[in-house]
């Protein structure tokens, strides 16, 4: 699967839109000239745009994922790989179970959520700390091998043990927490 973000991209045919839990807002993707965005949203509760993109196919194990994206400041993009949606009465399809493998400005972080009693638990797997340039664009890779995650941003690797990874799961994207600039997605197995 070969994603373009850009205005002539192929991105709405090829990817379900949809929301984590954990945000009651349903905001859609700003169109760029050569990306989408997800922008910092002050009339939000949140303060922030959090949407997500995800395949319409089931993958599991041996899966790659790249994402090139770039954000400023607080900006966070993400790959996901998520459980399964579902369709809320409102109409705005969310999910609950997930894994987010998150860039920021502080490194990477990847967390765990799932919902127990209707309120979310998260737990972070991985907070590695390091400087990421903003306003640049950045190839964030995650490769999903049995029981690991093996995260690779602008070459630099990282191997995280995994143990509960979903047998299958959608894969996909999230912008959120500030600007965020999205320009391809490609998923190979």
């Amino acid at each position: 699967m070969n994603i373009s973000f850009a205005k002539d991209g192929n991105w709405k045919e090829q990817l379900l839109q949809c929301y984590t839990f954990r945000m009651s807002e349903t905001p859609d993707f700003t169109q760029r000239e050569k990306c989408i965005a997800g922008i910092a949203n002050p009339t939000h509760k949140e303060g922030f745009d959090n949407i997500s993109l995800i395949s319409k196919e089931k993958y599991g194990v041996g899966v790659t994922a790249t994402l090139h994206c770039s954000f400023v400041g607080d900006g966070c993009p993400e790959i996901i790989l998520v459980e399964q949606p579902r369709t809320d009465p409102d109409g705005a399809v969310r999910y609950d179970h997930c894994f987010e493998v998150v860039l920021w400005q502080n490194g990477i972080n990847v967390w765990r959520y799932h919902p127990v009693d209707g309120k979310c638990v998260c737990h972070q797997r991985l907070g590695l700390t390091y400087s990421v340039p903003q306003n640049t664009v950045h190839e964030l890779t995650v490769t999903v091998k049995e029981d690991q995650l093996l995260i690779n941003l602008n070459g630099q690797k990282t191997l995280l043990r995994t143990e509960d990874l979903p047998e299958k799961f959608y894969i996909g994207v999230t912008a959120c927490e500030g600007e965020v600039e999205l320009y391809d997605f490609t998923v190979r197995e």
